[in-house]
């Protein structure tokens, strides 16, 4: 009888542990980390401005280094989009990975994003990107 139970008692131990490993490991790949979450692309140009180039929607320019940025998004497919379209145009822009703190930004900054893929003109898109940048210094910069 103590031999029944104990056996038992044994393999539930097992089988539970068993199943709370699978879980956690299955969770654990499937559900992004909170880095994951804030993970954006900035769009820098790659030469100084002109006054050519200048006149083009609104631009950023962030941190001691005067870095100039024509765009953020959370897609890469985008990011690549808006790179080629101002290709076009001879300007010639770097794709930087970074992340952004702002949780509202990154909130806002994914239904910008379904915006950008449907985009079909040069001057639609640059009406995103200029709404998009006036929110990152509105949410972001201005904390």
């Amino acid at each position: 009888m103590k031999m029944n139970f104990i056996i038992s008692v044994i393999c539930s131990l097992l089988l539970g542990y068993l199943c709370a490993t699978f879980l956690f490991e299955s969770q654990k790949s499937t559900t992004p980390t909170f880095q994951d979450m804030n993970h954006v692309f900035f769009l820098q140009y790659e030469e100084p401005l002109t006054e050519e180039n200048s006149s083009l929607a609104h631009l950023l320019i962030k941190g001691e280094t005067k870095k100039v940025y024509a765009g953020i998004t959370t897609l890469e497919e985008n990011a690549k989009k808006i790179q080629s379209e101002y290709q076009k145009q001879g300007i010639h822009l770097l794709i930087q990975e970074g992340s952004v703190d702002s949780e509202e930004f990154i909130s806002e900054l994914s239904q910008y994003d379904i915006l950008l893929k449907s985009t079909k003109t040069t001057e639609e898109l640059n009406s995103v990107l200029s709404t998009i940048l006036s929110s990152y210094e509105e949410f972001v910069l201005n904390q």
